[in-house]
Parts: structure tokens; sequence; C-alpha cells
């Protein structure tokens, strides 16, 4: 039952992050059309630092909120929370906004000090926004998650058809169209909220003691997702501009990654913490979707971003100039898949009382990504920034599993994703073999996709 839950979670929260997200997604066949390649370099780094402002403002609030919260205090537990984002949140963004005009030459930013502003409240609002969706994760009504969700994204889509497509305005409007629309979740969020409880509820204390370090954890792991883009802006924003279009198209899988953290970690972290059993299935499950992921965007990004369809459209979906950089897509997809075997393989340090132990993982990682792309960029470009972002998240897991498992424990989990893995990884490797012979390509989407299937059902079954 437990497992079925997770896949029924899984599936809503996916679908809807997949909606939301694939909306979201087709703004970047209109961008990329729209924008001069410089201009979408320029929104590539600036949704680069909301990334690390969301996750400073949010203070790990989300996994303390799953690990303190029990039913009968949620409403006291979510309202402190609450107070404490609201709070923190002024008193850290408030200066910075003040600082502005200071470090905007420094940034490039001289005379466009308005897009710096704009980035600042959406990552504030942002981070409250997505706190209040939690709440719906935790009480389990991933229904309202979904039409919250659905209700920003669609909000944000429709002004920038209105604004970017017919209009033709620029990327202060896309941001002023995001801040308005993360705004409205904001709104929406607290009115589906618990209400007021008396009941007793953690401290700030112990609510900071156990976030702050996660949210160190995500500043340093957010390196490993945008600091690339933020080094390669100070090189070229046209490189940043082909590798931003290379990583939104790898997000497909990044998506079904979400999808499993907001499904798996209030179970893994409340009723079924400690349960090998349901931990070693969903494992398998992860690895076994997130391999026919790799298998299929492997084989179709190419033949999706940059044909006319057979002359179903009268321009690919991605201009000429951005083709080049769809040859590191299967990379970043293989990022993605251990991105996802990293939220699975630290579930034992977020069970303890202070997860100070993923500072050493996550610091691991984010010292890869800053030498690899110092060290590559200048070099090799773009494709120094994927391949260090693939040894980033792969290097994080196996030091996760080694630190936090016995050695047999991690071999048999090391052993699972290889099991797992291994048709994808083949695929990886054949799909230049393919050129442009359709028949081929759903010749191995077929095989790869059966074979992992049948290994996933054999795993399973011995498993129950």
């Amino acid at each position: 039952m437990s497992l079925r839950r997770l896949l029924y979670h899984g599936a809503i929260y996916g679908l809807t992050s997949a909606t939301a997200r694939l909306l979201n997604w087709l703004l970047t066949p209109l961008y990329v059309h729209r924008l001069p390649v410089e201009d979408y370099g320029r929104l590539s780094e600036l949704y680069s630092w909301i990334a690390f402002g969301l996750i400073a403002t949010g203070l790990g609030m989300e996994t303390a909120y799953f690990r303190f919260g029990r039913k009968e205090q949620l409403g006291g537990t979510f309202w402190r929370v609450m107070r404490l984002l609201l709070l923190s949140g002024l008193l850290l963004n408030f200066p910075l906004a003040l600082a502005v005009p200071f470090i905007s030459p420094a940034l490039g930013y001289k005379g466009r000090e308005a897009l710096l502003w704009l980035a600042i409240s959406i990552w504030m609002v942002d981070a409250w926004g997505s706190f209040t969706l939690a709440h719906q994760r935790a009480i389990g009504s991933p229904l309202r998650f979904a039409a919250i969700q659905i209700g920003h994204v669609g909000t944000f889509l429709l002004l920038n058809i209105w604004g970017v497509g017919i209009q033709g305005y620029g990327v202060e409007f896309i941001l002023g169209a995001n801040l308005f629309s993360s705004a409205l979740r904001l709104i929406w969020g607290l009115a589906w909220g618990p209400p007021p409880s008396p009941s007793e509820a953690p401290s700030a204390f112990t609510l900071l003691q156990y976030g702050v370090p996660l949210a160190i954890m995500g500043l340093l792991g957010a390196t490993n997702d945008v600091l690339d883009r933020i080094l390669l802006a100070r090189y070229s924003l046209v490189e940043t501009a082909l590798y931003g279009a290379a990583y939104k198209a790898a997000m497909a899988l990044a998506l079904f990654v979400q999808a499993y953290r907001q499904a798996g970690e209030p179970l893994l972290l409340g009723e079924y913490r400690g349960d090998s059993s349901f931990f070693h299935r969903s494992w398998i499950l992860y690895h076994t979707i997130a391999s026919i992921g790799v298998i299929f965007l492997t084989l179709w990004t190419k033949p999706l971003l940059a044909t006319q369809w057979g002359g179903l459209l009268p321009k690919p979906l991605f201009p000429t100039a951005y083709h080049e950089a769809l040859k590191v897509v299967p990379i970043l997809l293989w990022a993605n898949l251990f991105a996802g075997s990293l939220i699975q393989a630290s579930i034992w340090y977020k069970l303890k009382k202070t997860p100070t132990p993923g500072i050493v993982i996550t610091a691991v990682g984010s010292l890869i990504t800053w030498m690899g792309n110092l060290y590559g960029i200048p070099r090799f470009g773009y494709i120094a920034s994927a391949w260090t972002t693939l040894l980033a998240y792969g290097g994080m897991t196996a030091l996760s599993l080694t630190m936090g498992y016995s050695f047999r424990g991690a071999l048999r989990l090391g052993l699972t994703i290889a099991g797992a893995t291994l048709p994808a990884l083949a695929v990886t490797f054949m799909e230049p073999l393919c050129a442009e012979s359709m028949e081929w390509r759903l010749f191995m989407t077929a095989a790869g996709m059966g074979i992992v299937g049948g290994f996933a059902y054999h795993i399973l079954r011995k498993s129950r």
C-alpha cells in the first residue's frame, strides 16, 4: 500500500509539476525566438541568482515542517514558521535591495537595476509561497497542491503570451509577470492554510536549528544547478544562452525528480521513517522510471526540438543557433538522474536532530562544481559545465551512500542503480549511431524501456 501511495502522490505531483513546467517550458521557444541571444543569456543568469535567493530566504523550513509538524499541531507550527519566514525574508532582502545601486555595475547591470530588484522580490515571495504549498503535501492533499500550482503557472504563461508574444516586451516584463503570479500563489496558499491553533508548536530555535543547516546545504547544492550559468555569464552571454536552452531541454527528467521529492520526502521522513523495505522498493521504483526517462529523452530531444516535425511547424522549436547545444542534453539527463538518487540516499542524515553531515556532502559537490567550472569554462565552454554537473551529483550520491550505510547496504543500493540504468547507459552511447533513422530510434526506445521494466518487475517481486 505504501508504494502505491508513493506512486499516487508522485503521479499527482508529477502531473502537476509536469503540466506546470510544461506550460512554463513552452515559453522557452517563445523566449529564444523573441529575445536576442544575449538577453536570453541574461534571463538565464537572473534565474540562477533567484535559485540561490529562494533557498536562502526559505531557511530549510519546508523539510523542518515535515520533520516537526504533527497532525494535532499543524496549525500552530504552520503559522509560527510563516511568521518566521516573513520576518527573516524582510531582514535578509531589504538591505540587499538597498545595496543594488552599488553592486549593479560589478554584476553588469548598470542602468538595469530594476532587473535585480525584481529578482530579489521574486525569490522572497516565491520562498513564502513555496512553504504554503508544503502544508498541502504534509496533509496529503495533492489535488489542492495541483490547483495552486496550475493557477500560478497558467497566469504566468498567459501574461507571457500576451506581453512577450504579442506586445514584444522583454526581460523586465517577464520578471514582472513572474512576481505577479508568485504573489497570487502566496495569497492562494495562505487562504488554504490551516486555521491558527493554540496547540504547542516547536520553538523558533528548534526550527532554525534544523532548517538552517538544510538551507546551507541547499545553497551549496544549488551551485551544482545554477553556478555554471552565473560563471558562464562572466565569460559569454551567448554561451550562457546556449547552455541555458540545453538545460531547459533536459528539464523533463528534472520534473520527475521534483515529483519524487515532493511525494517521497513526507513518507520517508514521516510515517515510513526507518522502514527499510519501503526504502529499498522506492529506490528501485525511482531508478526504473528515471532510466526510462533518460532513454526516451536521449533519443528524442533533438528530433523534437531541432526539426520542423515533418513540415508541421514553420520553424523548429529551437532556432538553429541553439541546435549545437543539444549535444550536452544526455549528460545533463544523467546529472538529473543522480540528483534524484541523492534525495533518497540522503534520508539518513535528514532523520537526525540536526542534519549537519549533509553539509560535508554538499560541500564536496560544491567544491567539484567550483573547480570544474573555473577550470573548464575558459577552455571548453558550456560542455565543461555539463560534465561538471554530472560529476558533482554522482560524487555526492556515492559519498552519501558511503557515509550513511554499511558497506553491504551501500553495495546493494549501488548495484540497484547499475542494474536499472545499464540499458540507459547503452542507449546514451549508441544514440549517435541513429543519425536520422527514426526506425532505429523507435527500436532502441522500445528495447531499452522493455529491459528496464523487466528488471524492475523482477526485483520488486523478489523484494515483497
